[in-house]
């Protein structure tokens, strides 16, 4: 199977987890394609001053890949500025936000893995 680019399910959500500004989504893949192994496999991106507000994972852990650009990391109440090729994991009973507060875009990866 292909899945070219202009087929993949996009959407914008705004205060997402309620977090700043917008989040724009793009799913590498369906729900369905995850085998119930996941339940989102997708890149994001964003802009100045938008992000995912702090929210907490029960049965499943998000893996997230900076692919470009930077941001900030809440890591269950500790932040860190993360790089493009580094890797957060969220771990099953864990919390996590992520915000850019920088000029350029950040564009990531996220994978959510069912437990």
């Amino acid at each position: 199977m292909i899945i070219r680019e202009e087929e993949r399910s996009t959407e914008t959500r705004v205060a997402m987890r309620g977090g700043p500004g917008e989040v724009h989504i793009t799913n590498v893949c369906s729900k369905e394609d995850l085998y119930g192994k996941g339940r989102l496999y997708a890149t994001m991106v964003l802009h100045k001053d938008c992000g995912v507000g702090y929210h907490e994972h029960t049965g499943e852990e998000e893996i997230f890949l900076i692919n470009e650009g930077r941001a900030i990391y809440n890591d269950n109440g500790k932040e860190y500025e993360v790089h493009a090729g580094d890797v957060m994991i969220c771990a099953d009973g864990q919390g996590h936000a992520i915000t850019n507060i920088f000029d350029e875009d950040c564009r990531l990866t996220a994978l959510i893995v069912l437990k």
